[in-house]
C-alpha cells in the first residue's frame, strides 16, 4: 500500500497543472485526490495496533449482544487496560485518578463490528500524521499494559489449585487494576459470556488469550479471596542494586533487610547520585492479604529519595 501511495504522489506530482487545469485534467486530479485520501486511511488504519474481541454466550444472538452487556464488558476492559498502564509507569495508586495524557495513550476506540457470533475491532489511539508510516519495533505502553491483563487472563485459564501465580502477576498492578480485573471476569461470568482477545501490531505476531467463563470465574474466586489495600512509608536504608533496564532498586535497611522496589519514571534518572549512599526513601506500598490464610504480600514502589540525616 505505501508502494502504491508513492506512485500515485508521483502520478499527481506530474500532472500538477501550471495555470488553470482543463475540466478533463481537473476532474482526473480530484479523483487521484479521493484515491489518495482512502489508501492513507487504509495505511493509518493499518499501521495503528488494535485488538479483535470476539464474544459468544448467553447474551449473544444472531450476531447481536444486549447493549448493557457489551458497554458493562468493554468499560471494564478499558479500565483495566489502563489501570495496568499506570502501574507500568510505577505510579499505580488509588489516591489520585489516572492522568488524562496517559488515558489518552491507552484510549481503545471502537472502530468497525465484525461479522461472527459477535466480534469488535478496539483500535490504539491514531497516530501523529508525520508518525503514519513508522512501525516502531518497541512495544508501547499500551501494548504492554495489554500483554499484562492477558497474562493475567492466561494465568486464570491455565492454574487450578494454586492461587500464587495470579496474585504474584496482579500485586504490582496496584489496586486500582485489581478492581477492573475482577470487574473485567465479573462481567464475563455476570452476562454467561466468553471473549476471545487477540492483539495485533504491525511488527509482532499476534497476542491472543481466552477470557472463558471458567477463566472468569477463577479469578474472581482468587481476588475475592484476598483484600487489597496501599500505604505510604519512609524507610531509611542503604540504596543498592540499581537497575534502570529493569526500573528496579533495592534498598538494604539497618536490620539488612531488603526491599526491592519499582521506581517512577521521573525517578530513574536521579537514582545514580544516590547509590550506595544512605538515604530516606519513600514508597507507595500495596498489600494483598489472603482472606483464607491470612498472609500478606507487599509490593513497593520508590516515589522519592532524599539523603539521610547526617548521611
Amino acid at each position: 500500500m505505501r508502494a502504491d501511495l508513492e506512485r500515485l504522489e508521483e502520478v499527481m506530482a506530474s500532472t500538477r497543472p501550471q495555470g488553470d487545469a482543463p475540466f478533463g485534467v481537473a476532474l482526473m486530479r480530484s479523483g487521484l485526490q479521493s484515491v489518495h485520501e482512502d489508501l492513507s486511511q487504509q495505511i493509518e488504519a493499518a499501521s495503528r495496533p488494535h485488538l479483535e474481541v470476539h464474544l459468544d454466550g448467553r447474551t449473544v444472538v444472531d450476531h447481536e449482544i444486549r447493549i448493557s452487556a457489551l458497554a458493562k464488558l468493554l468499560s471494564s476492559l478499558q479500565e483495566s487496560i489502563s489501570a495496568v498502564a499506570q502501574a507500568l509507569t510505577g505510579k499505580a495508586t488509588s489516591r489520585s485518578s489516572i492522568p488524562g495524557p496517559l488515558r489518552d495513550m491507552t484510549a481503545l476506540w471502537l472502530s468497525t463490528v465484525q461479522p461472527g457470533s459477535f466480534g469488535a475491532t478496539l483500535r490504539a489511539p491514531a497516530p501523529e500524521s508525520e508518525q503514519m508510516f513508522e512501525l516502531d519495533e518497541v512495544p508501547t505502553l499500551l501494548d504492554n499494559a495489554v500483554e499484562q491483563v492477558m497474562e493475567v487472563v492466561d494465568l486464570a485459564e491455565t492454574t487450578e489449585a494454586d492461587d500464587d501465580p495470579i496474585i504474584n502477576a496482579v500485586l504490582p498492578l496496584g489496586s486500582r487494576a485489581f478492581k477492573h480485573l475482577s470487574d473485567l471476569a465479573s462481567a464475563i461470568v455476570d452476562e454467561d459470556l466468553t471473549a476471545n482477545l487477540s492483539w495485533h501490531r504491525p511488527s509482532a505476531p499476534p497476542r491472543t488469550t481466552n477470557l472463558s467463563g471458567h477463566a472468569a470465574r477463577r479469578m474472581t474466586e482468587v481476588l475475592g479471596r484476598n483484600k487489597v489495600s496501599e500505604s505510604q512509608e519512609i524507610i531509611e536504608g542503604r540504596l543498592g542494586g540499581v537497575s534502570d533496564i529493569r526500573n528496579s532498586v533495592e534498598l538494604e535497611q539497618v536490620s539488612g533487610a531488603v526491599i526491592r522496589a519499582t521506581v517512577v519514571e521521573e525517578l530513574v534518572p536521579e537514582l545514580g547520585q544516590y547509590y550506595t549512599r544512605r538515604v530516606e526513601a519513600t514508597f507507595d506500598v500495596t498489600t494483598i492479604r489472603s482472606l483464607v490464610t491470612g498472609m500478606e504480600r507487599k509490593n513497593y514502589s520508590l516515589v522519592e529519595l532524599a539523603s539521610a540525616q547526617g548521611a
